[in-house]
């Protein structure tokens, strides 16, 4: 799931973009959701910062005594930057200005009435999901790593393993040539990475176009690379079944 944000400091706007928004969704059967307002862009940035994780922006343009809408979406792409922006505004000549910032927004919804923010809202959410489901596994896509102040975006493909080690809440990840250690969990990852990604065993998530081989008798998985994770007795079961 892509999580979407709504900031606009208007409530009565952010009210109806949410359900727009959501009611879109739900007719589309999109894989987005859950839909977040927030008023203020310290609190998006905090939040996004929280989630680490690639998502689709609704952004008022204009925050009377904070940053614009602009400058929020050049600190949003700092930590995101294949996401989804679309700005909700008053104006209809931002075009240059997102281009020469290089904010890559989807599309401008120029507020006004509810069924023609709507079309608009439908059109955006139909070229979000178009783009999603063209993506096919392990080309283009990347996960989200949050290690310590700094949000890294890796590329699924140069993953081979996560690996839950003893102490809580600590995985490491396993890359082509490197080793990166930080706090999360395999459930996150699990949900972030999809079915691109098996989990073998409790302590270990793994990519499966960098499996070599598995080994039954021995209850292994060995990667491309020649490292090996354990395998479960209940991965092994579905392993069998499935083969």
């Amino acid at each position: 799931m892509i999580p979407v944000y709504i900031c606009d400091d208007e409530a009565p706007i952010c009210q109806r973009l949410e359900q727009i928004v959501a009611g879109q969704i739900m007719i589309l059967d999109s894989d987005m959701g859950p839909v977040r307002t927030v008023e203020e862009p310290d609190e998006l940035l905090r939040l996004q910062k929280e989630d680490a994780v690639p998502a689709v922006y609704f952004l008022d343009i204009d925050f009377p005594g904070k940053i614009s809408g602009l400058e929020l979406a050049q600190k949003l792409r700092q930590y995101d930057p294949r996401g989804f922006i679309v700005f909700i505004t008053a104006h209809n000549d931002l075009a240059f200005e997102t281009f020469r910032l290089r904010l890559e927004a989807l599309d401008y919804i120029v507020k006004g009435d509810a069924a023609s923010m709507t079309t608009r809202v439908q059109s955006c959410l139909e070229s979000i999901r178009e783009r999603m489901l063209s993506q096919r596994p392990g080309q283009g896509s990347y996960c989200t790593v949050k290690i310590l102040d700094t949000v890294r975006h890796i590329p699924t493909d140069s993953i081979l393993y996560l690996e839950a080690v003893g102490y809580r809440h600590t995985l490491r990840l396993h890359l082509d040539n490197e080793l990166l250690e930080f706090n999360s969990s395999l459930d996150h990852f699990a949900a972030q990475l999809g079915d691109g990604f098996w989990r073998c065993h409790r302590g270990f998530l793994v990519n499966r176009n960098r499996i070599r081989s598995v080994h039954l008798k021995e209850q292994i998985v060995e990667m491309d690379n020649g490292e090996t994770c354990l395998l479960s007795r209940k991965a092994k079961s579905e392993y069998q079944a499935q083969t």
